[in-house]
């Protein structure tokens, strides 16, 4: 790659127009999962910093995604009219030096497809690429996998390699309106937020000290498109025949929320097509914000969707046997509306099904995890897992996930004594002590990034104590 010390007087200017939830700050945090779920706000940064460009008569390279390439060809334009250079933001489930090898082809194939977009919507060529998440010293795989790519200017950790001489600035600084994502430690949201207030400053001193693009600084002369062919994956249609699956999803004031689901329920939907014919169920347990008046603007039109709705709150397990016994399928799953588990797992607990009657999300199995839940929540919760494990005899780790698969059949018509948190853990116990079989599933459990958790937590230590006691004493069965 080109990384000779430009000519020019002074740095390229190198802008960011990657997504706000691509800050670096946030890798581990903010996990790919999320990615195709939260707002994209990506044009709007992009106006705003093309707009403080042209006020400070300032060049620069852009490093865009694809998926803003194909949303908004008409402002690649305009970015290219107005005489700044376009290169290819290199996005990837992983840092790019941590790409397993196996899957090194499919994201090439990916980021093919990405510039053949940012190429078609300009008409010039892409000959600079710049990773999302900062990379290491290791392999650069990468730097083969894209013909024609001159200029890497990625971020770089540890040894430092030499790079392109530029100044970067992340647009999404320029954003004042987006999300304020919550269920971070504090440091981690402050590092990203705290950017915001002094973004306008920062940016006037950054087009002050450097301007120009990349391939100008560089000597780099103009490329032509690559015509490359490369198209995104697109979803498979769901089979004829495929077994039905109903979905539970209990909600409750979860309106900040609610686009965030719907996107990640139309992506089951399509991830699911092969093994499930998916319907939903969606029990308002008593909302006061706007979530029931969303929910049927959400599902307005939509086929194979269900409203539930309680007059008062109830709590959750009781939303979760309303949403059971509205279900008219025998697999029943039920997931969080808050998403804190990846619903993409239904397919590995789909599986598991046939040996057992309920299949239950476990992130304190030696394979799970859990992340951004504070350490004393923690703390909790793995205890009173530990002690109903001691009691009952059983080999679970995990007994208050909402996130399952049931036989309908078994555990519709189990009496519930416990209507809220607490009723996840009875269930299972009710179907243990009459005999049923329980697996569960590791998976990750994450905090949620929109709203608030409905949980009182003092209440529901007490109320486990209660149930332990009951559970000791034989009264649940």
């Amino acid at each position: 790659y080109n990384v000779a010390v430009p000519a020019a007087d002074r740095p390229a200017l190198v802008i960011d127009a990657s997504e706000w939830f691509h800050d670096p700050a946030w890798q581990g945090h903010v996990t790919p999962r999320h990615w195709r779920r939260l707002p994209k706000r990506s044009a709007f940064a992009v106006r705003a910093t093309l707009q403080r460009c042209a006020d400070a008569a300032a060049r620069a390279t852009w490093f865009v995604t694809g998926e803003l390439a194909r949303t908004e060809p008409n402002l690649l334009r305009e970015l290219a009219a107005a005489g700044h250079e376009l290169g290819l933001a290199l996005l990837a489930p992983w840092p790019l030096d941590a790409v397993p090898a196996a899957e090194r082809q499919r994201v090439a194939a990916a980021w093919a497809a990405d510039r053949a977009a940012i190429e078609a919507a300009t008409g010039q060529g892409v000959c600079c690429v710049r990773a999302v998440w900062p990379v290491g010293a290791g392999e650069a795989w990468w730097r083969t996998a894209l013909p024609g790519i001159a200029c890497d200017a990625s971020p770089r950790t540890g040894a430092r390699d030499a790079k392109p001489p530029c100044e970067v600035f992340a647009a999404w600084r320029l954003d004042p309106d987006q999300p304020r994502a919550v269920g971070l430690p504090k440091a981690v949201f402050a590092a990203h937020y705290d950017r915001l207030a002094t973004a306008a400053a920062e940016f006037a001193v950054t087009a002050a000290r450097a301007n120009g693009t990349l391939a100008a600084g560089l000597g780099l002369p103009p490329t032509a498109p690559t015509h490359a062919t490369a198209a995104p994956p697109r979803a498979t249609p769901a089979p004829t025949g495929a077994e039905p699956l109903c979905i539970v999803v209990p909600l409750k004031d979860e309106a900040a929320g609610l686009g965030s689901l719907f996107t990640e329920l139309d992506h089951l939907v399509a991830q699911l097509a092969d093994v499930a014919a998916c319907e939903f169920v969606f029990v308002d347990d008593g909302s006061t914000d706007a979530t029931w008046a969303l929910l049927q603007q959400f599902t307005a039109g939509r086929p194979h969707m269900q409203l539930v709705q309680h007059a008062h709150n109830r709590g959750v397990a009781a939303a979760i046997r309303s949403g059971l016994q509205a279900a008219r399928c025998e697999r029943v799953a039920s997931i969080d509306g808050d998403l804190s588990y990846d619903p993409m797992e239904l397919r590995a607990m789909l599986a598991r099904l046939g040996e057992a009657d309920v299949v239950t999300a476990s992130p304190y199995h030696p394979a799970g995890g859990v992340h951004n839940v504070p350490g004393w929540r923690l703390l909790l919760s793995r205890t009173l897992s530990a002690v109903y494990r001691l009691l009952l005899w059983s080999p679970l780790h995990t007994w208050t996930a909402c996130f399952r698969v049931y036989r309908r059949s078994v555990v519709v018509d189990l009496p519930l004594s416990n209507p809220g948190f607490l009723g996840t853990a009875e269930l299972l116990v009710r179907v243990l002590r009459r005999g049923g079989r329980v697996v569960e599933h590791p998976c990750v459990l994450e905090a949620r990034l929109f709203g608030f958790s409905k949980m009182r937590v003092l209440r529901t230590i007490l109320g486990h104590l209660r149930l332990l006691v009951q559970v000791a004493l034989r009264r649940v069965r």
